[in-house]
Formats: C-alpha cells, structure tokens, sequence
C-alpha cells in the first residue's frame, strides 16, 4: 500500500511539473528589441552597467530605456547596434530581488557596426552615486577605461561637487573610452 502512494505521488509531482512549463510556455512572447552601441550606469540592488534598449513599436525612436535584465544567449559588445527577436516570459515565484520576466535570444536579426567617433552620453554621476572608481585610473564601475585627456581634474572636481554628472564619449579602439565633454 505504501508503495503505491508513493508512486501516485511521483506521478503526481510529476504532472505538476509539466503543466507549470506549458503554463510559462503559454504565458512567453516575442518582441522585437533594438541594442543601443553603448552601455549606461543605473541604480538597482546596486550600481550597474544596463543595456539601453527599444522594444516593438518604439524602435527607431530617440528613446532608449535601461534594461536593468539579461538576456540568456545573447553575448553583447559595445560599438555594435543589435536588432534582436526575443522570448519573453513570466517568472513564477522571483526571488525579491529579481525580474519577474526572463529574456531568451530567438534570433539575431541584424548587426550594424557604430563609427568610433559617434559620441554619446554616459551619467557618471546620479544622486550623489558615483559610478567612476579609480582602482587603476578611471573607469565606470571597474569595468569599462576612461581616458579623459585634459579634462581629469574637471572630472574630479565635478564628481566632488555636483549630484548629477553626464559625461560625452567616443570610442577608441582598445576598448576604452575617450571623454570629450562633461555636462
């Protein structure tokens, strides 16, 4: 007997199993979402780096929105523009610090390769959150090099006394950035 309600519980757990994966598989979707060539600072659990990204109708806009996510599959690299085609789905139970929705790469649509010398703005500074660290020069959040020429004492001075500071960068081609303005 006791075997027996043991494998009606199998089945059981079973059952349940399958049926929450068609349940998430009914609840995805698919958007189509644009990668901006750069990346930005934003505050979540924490500082960090976030894709800037357009969905759907909004692609082609001159609105970016932070995508605090990641998206499984996909391997991003500053200085391209990516046209992506992505599953989305509900995430049952989050943990509390975590998206309720997962991102899975469907296709890699299109590539394009951003000139080097496009400049764009990076906010280095948001509330008083600094998002320069100086471990080995200056870099945003130890991942990513600033070479700011002439204006490193200008930088220095601004992240002492100012609450909010966007920085416009180029591209240089060994990975750094190159800072040619402070707003």
């Amino acid at each position: 007997m006791k075997k027996h309600l043991l494998i009606l519980m199998i089945i059981g757990i079973l059952f349940s199993c399958s049926k929450d994966d068609d349940n998430n598989q009914d609840n995805a979707q698919t958007i189509d979402m644009r990668i901006n060539h750069y990346q930005n600072t934003g505050i979540s659990e924490g500082l960090s780096l976030t894709l800037l990204v357009q969905e759907d109708d909004k692609i082609g806009s001159d609105n970016w929105t932070k995508f605090y996510n990641s998206i499984d599959g996909f391997d991003y690299q500053s200085g391209f523009i990516y046209n992506l085609k992505v599953k989305v789905q509900q995430v049952e139970n989050p943990p509390q610090d975590g998206s309720s929705l997962k991102y899975s790469l469907l296709e890699v649509k299109s590539t394009q390769e951003v000139n080097n010398e496009t400049s764009f703005d990076i906010d280095l500074k948001i509330n008083g959150e600094s998002f320069i660290t100086t471990t080995s020069g200056y870099e945003i959040l130890n991942q990513i090099k600033i070479d700011c020429n002439d204006l490193c004492d200008e930088l220095e001075t601004k992240l002492q006394e100012q609450d909010f500071l966007v920085g416009t960068f180029n591209r240089l081609q060994d990975g750094q950035i190159n800072l040619i303005e402070l707003k």
